[in-house]
């Protein structure tokens, strides 16, 4: 309750402050925050990372896609759909015409079949 308290008068003493600051001190952050993108180092930095862009989104690309081969390899158990919309996994399937058909040898109390 006190964090939320907190929260609460800091959001209003921002807002009190920012209001009275008003147009003026909008338009000298934005005209400094101008100057420092117009910066030719700033500039250059950004020109440096646009040619980077293409190298590190491949490389992310890449680990994707390594990273869903090896979850692809954990998963357990046999799961297909068609293009007709036909279903199939271990404990039933769904045929094109909506109709399930299910598994059920697997499925209550028994010594057995329990964990």
């Amino acid at each position: 309750m006190r964090n939320k308290l907190l929260l609460l008068v800091g959001a209003a003493a921002g807002y009190v402050l920012g209001a009275r600051a008003g147009r003026e001190r909008y338009d000298q952050i934005a005209d400094q925050a101008s100057k420092a993108w117009g910066n030719p180092k700033v500039q250059e930095t950004v020109e440096q990372v646009k040619a980077k862009a293409p190298e590190l989104g491949q490389k992310v690309s890449d680990q994707a896609k390594a990273t869903a081969d090896e979850v692809k390899a954990k998963v357990t158990g046999h799961e297909s759909t068609d293009a007709d919309g036909t279903y199939e996994n271990p404990t039933g399937s769904l045929d094109g015409d909506g109709e399930a058909t299910v598994d059920a040898t697997g499925f209550g109390p028994g010594g057995e079949k329990l964990p």
